[in-house]
């Protein structure tokens, strides 16, 4: 139950505490007063996103503290988000033109998602906008499923529903789009082909490329080479000959003189380098592979490889390993999209089997649920002077399975006797749109587990004796919940156990709005200006003490 609501620095106020009672709370005052602003705050205090908000002074921060009764069945979820439960919570918002929103819960700190998940649990929110939404067919279809009972069973259908659509728009996007998918796996595969084809794990790019460039000057290399071979081999002067020779005078200068030994010693050396010199050349030229197609194989694939890095804009084999590897993972994981669309069609199908059963038991269900919520409806209606009306609740079947079962849910509607049943959108009037949403919240109570609900002007477009019921049937409400609810209807103002009035009062050149509990008397005084306006006539305080006796 709400026990108080602080406001400081919000829009038209600059400091206001509004004190709240068990039961029926009525709010009144003129158009323009300021009942939206203190509604505003309310809904702000409970977690509302904070959205153009406007502050008394824009240099000082906002705000907003409600005290609110929580029964110990709360305390579970107070555990499960690891806050400290109190019977009298307090929850508080500060907002500033330059600073995020902070808010607390018994004054530890918590994110949005936090408090509406708690608010929600004690508050809920009626206008005259959610009677417009309720001639919406899924507003209607949720409200019997309410009152059925099943709710938690058409929320587990729904969520096997939305696995169920995914796998569906999966296969519609692969079924469209088939056609192009296999040349796109074709072409992977293509792409993966050529790279196999390189055998990119025997190849030394850096070793490639050098032999290209010595069997490209290959005829050069052979000709240098063989005139080497006729200085070391020709006859009768070649080097090796005159080297040898060299080699055997140097011997007998040490048989001469032991002096010139490191003289023969290094002579020798000489020979053996130039020995050895002459063998690695030629050698070196039988391992270049001085064939014919050799050149032509080494510049093929060299090209190819070129090629390919190119294409795939890279400039290593290493890169291209890496993109071979991943056309094989995704080939792979894909493999053909056909298969991929049998596998979707399978996992639909079963899909499908697990859903229809639950689809057809909510379908039986709303179907019996229909005739007496229709008949709950048509009672409260009487009750509200529309004796004549009646209410049909269609339940028609689907073939195709949908995101609520199999079920469209249509609401027709009987103004009075001896007219046709029509659609509700199509038939209702604004007062009788505003006694059924007044009706299907009546229902709603006898079952609602939230403390309490707030209406703001729902009853517009009533009056009389209408306006009577509608007050009464309000009184009974507040006999079960925390009700508040703004009015322009004196009939309704009479009924509240609890009557606060808001109005703006001048202070210092500023306009300020300010809430006030009215007394018995000062009570009388604001009934009877919302009959006649201001400076009401005696008949008219007559009336509203009349309206208050009635209460």
């Amino acid at each position: 139950m709400l026990v108080s609501l602080y406001i400081k620095n919000f829009a038209l106020i600059d400091e206001l505490r509004i004190e709240f009672g068990p039961g029926f709370n009525v709010v009144t005052g003129e158009t323009g007063s300021g009942k939206s602003v203190v509604l505003q705050a309310l809904q702000l205090a409970l977690g509302a996103r904070a959205d153009g908000v406007s502050f008394y002074n824009p240099d000082a921060k906002c705000v907003l503290e409600l005290e609110i009764a929580i029964s110990s069945q709360y305390k579970q979820w107070f555990d499960q988000n690891e806050l400290d439960y109190d019977k009298q919570t307090i929850i508080r918002r500060e907002m500033g033109k330059t600073q995020k929103s902070r808010i607390f819960i018994n004054d530890t700190p918590v994110k949005q998602a936090v408090l509406n998940q708690l608010t929600d649990k004690l508050f809920s929110f009626h206008s005259q906008n959610e009677s417009y939404s309720f001639l919406k067919n899924a507003e209607q279809l949720d409200f019997l499923d309410e009152q059925a009972g099943q709710k938690v069973l058409v929320d587990d259908y729904r969520k096997k529903y939305r696995s169920y659509k995914a796998l569906n728009d999966e296969y519609e996007v692969l079924r469209d789009r088939s056609e192009e998918m296999e040349r796109e796996w074709a072409y992977q595969q293509h792409l993966k082909s050529e790279l196999d084809a390189l055998h990119l794990e025997q190849i030394d790019q850096e070793d490639l490329e050098r032999r290209y460039e010595i069997l490209s000057q290959s005829e050069k290399i052979q000709s240098i080479i063989d005139e080497l071979n006729a200085l070391f081999e020709s006859e009768p002067y070649g080097l090796n000959e005159q080297l040898r020779q060299a080699q055997r005078l140097s011997s007998s200068l040490v048989k001469a003189s032991e002096s010139f030994s490191e003289i023969n010693n290094r002579m020798q050396s000489l020979v053996i380098e130039a020995q050895d010199l002459y063998i690695e050349i030629n050698q070196s030229l039988e391992s270049i592979n001085l064939e014919p197609n050799a050149l032509e194989e080494v510049s093929a694939l060299l090209s190819e490889l070129h090629r390919l890095q190119q294409k795939h804009g890279v400039g290593t084999v290493e890169e291209l390993k890496v993109k071979r590897n991943a056309f094989a993972s995704s080939l792979g994981e894909d493999g053909s999209y056909a298969d991929r669309i049998k596998a979707l069609e399978e996992a639909l199908l079963k899909a499908g089997k697990e859903l229809v059963p639950i689809a057809r038991n909510i379908s039986d269900v709303r179907k019996k649920a229909a005739t007496a919520l229709s008949s709950s409806i048509e009672t409260v209606l009487s009750s509200l002077e529309m004796p004549g009306s009646r209410i049909a609740i269609e339940v028609c079947e689907n073939e195709e399975l949908g995101a609520s079962g199999i079920n469209e849910v249509n609401f027709k509607f009987q103004a009075n006797k001896g007219s046709d049943l029509l659609d509700l959108k199509k038939v209702v009037s604004g007062g009788e749109l505003s006694r059924l949403a007044l009706a299907i919240q009546y229902i709603k109570g006898e079952t609602n587990t939230i403390p309490t609900q707030v209406f703001d002007e729902i009853d517009t477009g009533v009056s009389g004796q209408v306006a009577e019921r509608v007050a009464q049937l309000f009184e009974a409400m507040g006999a079960r919940n925390q009700l508040l609810v703004i009015t322009h209807l004196p009939q309704v103002a009479a009924k509240g156990a609890v009557h606060l009035k808001v109005y703006k009062e001048e202070s210092k050149g500023r306009v300020n709005t300010r809430v006030v509990q009215l007394t018995e008397n000062t009570r009388q005084e604001e009934i009877a200006s919302m009959i006649e306006g201001n400076n009401p006539s005696k008949t008219a305080l007559s009336h509203a003490r009349t309206l208050l006796t009635r209460h």
